[in-house]
């Protein structure tokens, strides 16, 4: 039978802020004792040495894993496994009774979870996100660290927690891979390895229109579309491919390895792996098509240069506060894998900016004048992103033993990121982003799923 998804969703709790790795660890220690159909185990350690549960629940035709926090400022999953547990350990008879075998993985990252709770456990506003934003380098991430070996990117450094994942999901074999993913601003937009039913898009549609979430609709270069909203998952293979009709070594633009799907499509083909990508905060001129009149090309170059100026000042100020730094810290290897080590490819962008220079001068996409959404993206992203993977280097410092050096390069940072965020206080608005309800994200993400799962179990 398929599962009642209304009945389901209507059970989720609400909630006043994100899950902690504290409380997601909490529940699963819990879950033996309220049902013997939960076998729990510790799959593996993070890096810093905390546990990485692997909780399995249930036997049934379709085999289904879903991985919270896949990236560490990616918080929603972790409210959707909450979600989902909870509801099991209750007994909610449509995911009991479902010819479904759940493998949950609560938190694949539990080091990088905890650095976001700066953010995560409090009020949203932008700058908070800034100042308590933690994402690793994409080599240092579980869920872009699996091995590759395509054309000139060679990549065979897995991390601790990718390592986990990959065992993972060489046991489990699933028939459904949802890796619990989410965008940060904007309408929300679905990402699957293969298509599905059209009934089942529809259906997507609904939740999302139920729950007061826009759907974006319009690709990025390089996006395949299934649907309205719907794309074909991205692979580095892919994104290889499209850097390299336009930069000379797009291995050293990447300098990661592949993605968790990409490897679970090689040993077993025929699996189906989905992303429900939902926003967290929206803003009322996200995806507007009113045109500005101003020159696209020209905004992301002048983004660009401000970006570089700033990386440095901070490469600056690493050469007198290298000494005094914490190295221990994963903020320290995240600023030098991220900017410190990458400093000759400053020119073209660094790795872990969406925009790379080359591409900018020459991608006729950016030829004309933008939108107003358009706009919004290029501070958005081309910006504010930037800036919140620079400010890891101000973090690093305050965590540091304060010395004089490391006191001025806080002082001289400190005023650059004031004065960048003053910027995009008065383009941006501040005032007009709003936080969008926990609990209707933790419904919409989960009802999601289980649309997916229902797929399969018609077929």
């Amino acid at each position: 039978m398929v599962i009642d998804v209304a009945r389901v969703i209507s059970a989720v709790p609400d909630f006043k802020r994100f899950s902690s790795v504290r409380e997601l660890h909490r529940l699963v220690d819990s879950l033996s004792a309220k049902s013997a159909s939960f076998r729990v185990e510790v799959a593996g350690t993070s890096e810093g040495g905390s546990p990485i549960h692997h909780v399995r629940y249930g036997r049934g035709a379709v085999k289904v894993l879903l991985v919270g926090f896949p990236h560490a400022n990616e918080p929603i999953g972790g409210l959707t496994v909450f979600s989902l547990l909870s509801l099991l350990a209750q007994g909610h008879s449509q995911l009991t009774h479902s010819n479904v075998e759940w493998h949950i993985v609560p938190c694949i990252d539990p080091d990088g979870a905890e650095l976001n709770e700066a953010w995560t456990q409090c009020a949203f506003t932008l700058e908070s996100y800034l100042r308590g934003f933690h994402r690793q380098e994409l080599r240092d991430q579980a869920e872009c660290s699996f091995p590759i070996n395509h054309k000139r990117l060679v990549f065979d450094q897995p991390t601790h927690e990718a390592r986990v994942l990959q065992d993972i999901l060489s046991r489990v074999r699933p028939d459904l891979y949802y890796s619990l993913h989410n965008a940060w601003v904007g309408g929300a937009f679905f990402a699957l390895t293969r298509g599905i039913d059209s009934g089942s898009y529809l259906q997507l549609y609904e939740l999302l229109a139920s729950h007061q979430i826009p759907l974006r609709g319009n690709a990025q270069p390089g996006d395949v579309k299934l649907a309205e909203g719907v794309f074909q998952m991205a692979t580095v293979k892919g994104l290889y491919d499209r850097l390299e009709k336009v930069l000379p070594h797009p291995e050293y633009a990447l300098r990661s390895g592949a993605c968790s799907w990409e490897y679970l499509e090689e040993i077993k083909s025929d699996a189906l792996t989905f992303v429900a990508e939902l926003p967290h905060v929206r803003h009322p001129v996200d995806g507007s098509i009113a045109d500005t009149g101003q020159s696209y090309r020209h905004l992301k170059l002048r983004i660009d240069a401000d970006n570089k100026y700033l990386v440095t000042v901070i490469l600056d100020e690493w050469e007198h506060v290298k000494d005094d730094l914490d190295v221990r810290s994963p903020l320290y290897k995240k600023v030098y894998n991220g900017i410190i080590s990458q400093r000759d490819h400053l020119p073209e962008g660094l790795p872990a900016w969406v925009s790379k220079t080359r591409e900018t001068l020459f991608n006729s996409a950016y030829s004309g004048t933008m939108t107003e959404g358009e706009r919004f993206e290029v501070y958005q992203t081309d910006r504010f992103f930037v800036l919140c993977h620079c400010y890891e280097f101000v973090r690093l410092l305050c965590a540091s033993p304060q010395t004089a050096f490391v006191e001025r390069a806080i002082a001289r940072l400190e005023s650059l990121f004031r004065s960048a965020l003053d910027e995009l206080a008065r383009v941006l608005e501040f005032y007009r982003y709003e936080a969008i309800d926990l609990g209707a994200l933790a419904r919409v993400q989960l009802g999601a799923g289980l649309i997916v799962i229902n797929s399969l179990l018609r077929t």
